[in-house]
């Protein structure tokens, strides 16, 4: 039991770090090739911080949830739930956001299902 939580523990810190790395890559291909960011001030950077904290504490609960399918519905929900919160006032970031944070905790999901099935064989 264990090995199974600190296996789906490390996957998920996997995935939260891969969401951070990725958030820069995506800004820096945005400035790269579009210019400056349309918004200025520190609105823009809190709304992403407060998804960064939505995405890790719902990383946090796929970790200790048993397997079923709850998982992808969690996933598919906090996809959504970014898409709708961002949508209104930053369109490329909703959909970047959502299809990052819906995407990476999948992975995580999957990722982690089968470091639990290598470790036990």
């Amino acid at each position: 039991m264990k090995i199974r939580l600190m296996a789906v523990l490390g996957a998920h810190a996997l995935g939260c770090l891969l969401f951070i790395a990725l958030s820069w890559l995506g800004f820096y291909l945005y400035t790269q090739l579009f210019g400056s960011l349309g918004s200025r001030g520190v609105a823009g950077g809190l709304a992403l911080l407060l998804v960064f904290y939505v995405y890790a504490g719902t990383n946090l609960l796929l970790a200790v949830l048993p397997p079923g399918w709850w998982k992808p519905a969690l996933c598919c929900l906090l996809g959504a739930a970014v898409l709708a919160y961002l949508l209104p006032q930053h369109p490329l970031r909703a959909i970047y956001f959502s299809v990052l944070s819906g995407g990476l905790s999948w992975l995580a999901v999957l990722a982690s299902a089968r470091l639990v099935e290598r470790l036990r064989g």
